[in-house]
This record gives structure tokens, sequence and C-alpha cells, in this order.
């Protein structure tokens, strides 16, 4: 073999290893620039979820903020509490005798075609108890539970129900005596989910934040 050719056949060879080295390196940075996309893409991914629950969250807040913002607060001033209700709610006096003045009613309901909340003086030998109902073929006690709360305290009450599947009716209704010992408070839903225009669990929440915004007045 010439002196020519090993020198050629050198040469081949180290362009070859070069060729190899450079692949090698290429091949190594892509690969590493590959890696850091990807981790740069799961970031903005968990940034994303992360953003999308915390609106999720906000909106939550915000909508019941919203559900709330127009409603209207009732003062009572003979009983002394003060109350929040829907703005498509009424009020009606069911005192016995009834009462010029709604504000000194002692037997105030808060109702729609949907649901209801009945505030009464606790019965004494000045107020009969008929501002609340009895019973409807069954005891208290036989009913369903429910927790609610008033004034900052929660109660689990005893109640009842009846429904018609069928059509598409549910009807329930509870009592609580909150502690300040001025009012019974009765309470109850009472929706057509084929008819209606809300949901038995719509009608159930707006119950509760009614009465949850019951507070005893000086």
């Amino acid at each position: 073999m010439s002196k020519r050719l090993v020198i050629v056949l050198i040469v081949l060879v180290l362009l070859l290893l070069g060729l190899g080295g450079f692949a090698l390196i290429k091949y190594v940075i892509l690969k590493d620039d590959i890696a850091k996309e990807s981790e740069t893409v799961d970031e903005k991914s968990q940034d994303k979820d992360q953003n999308n629950d915390k609106t999720e969250e906000e909106d939550s807040g915000q909508k019941a903020e919203d559900d709330q913002s127009d409603w209207q607060s009732f003062s009572n001033f003979g009983i002394k509490y003060l109350i929040e209700y829907p703005k498509d709610a009424t009020l009606h006096d069911y005192s016995d005798p009834t009462v010029d003045d709604i504000r000194y009613s002692t037997c105030l309901k808060i109702s729609t075609e949907y649901y209801y909340v009945l505030i009464g003086a606790v019965p004494s030998e000045d107020l009969s108890a008929v501002c609340f109902r009895t019973g409807v073929g069954t005891d208290w006690i036989n009913g369903p539970s429910d927790t609610v709360t008033a004034a900052g305290m929660e109660y689990t009450t005893e109640g009842m129900h009846s429904e018609s599947a069928s059509v598409g009716f549910y009807e329930d209704f509870f009592m609580i005596s909150p502690v300040d010992g001025r009012v019974k408070i009765e309470y109850g839903t009472s929706v057509n989910t084929d008819m209606g225009t809300i949901s038995k669990d719509e009608a159930k929440d707006i119950v509760h934040q009614i009465v949850a915004s019951y507070n005893p007045a000086e």
C-alpha cells in the first residue's frame, strides 16, 4: 500500500469520526432541548390547571355572592330579629290577631311557590301556637333529618317528607327552635321537578340561606 493511500484512509477515518462525534453532540443537545421543552409544557399545563381551579373557586364564590346580592332585609320590631330573603319572595303576616304593621308580626311567612320560611314567636300564655303546623298524617320524628344554620349556630332536626316521584313532586318541611328563645322557625320546600323552574336542591339551598340569615336583634 502506498504512503499516499494510507494518508487518504487516515483522513477519511478521522473525517468519519469527526462527523460521528458531531452527530452525537447534536443528538445530545437536541434531546436536552426536547426534555426542557417538555418540562416547560408540563409547568404551563400545571399552572393552567391551577388557574382554572382558582377561577372555578372564584366563580363559585362570586355566584354565591351574586345569588344574594339583590336580597331584601326585614327587621321585626316586636319579637326583635333580622332576616334576609330573595327579592322574588313575598311576606305575609299570619299573626292572630293580624297586625297593622308587618314589622310587628308574631307569625311571618316568607315564601314563593317553591319554598317557605315561617318565623313565629315562641308560644306563651299570650301567644298561641296557631302559627305552625302540627303534622300531616305522621309525627315529626318519623321524617327525614336536616341540618341548618341560624344565627351562627348549627341545628339538626327531624322533619316530614312526601313525594310523588312519578310526577316529579317533592315536599319537605322542618322546624327548629333557636337558642335565643324568641322564635321557632319552620321551613320547607315544595317542588315539581317536571313542571317547575327550580330543582329541589336549589329550593333547599335558598331556604337554608334564608334561615342562616336569621339573627336576634336588640
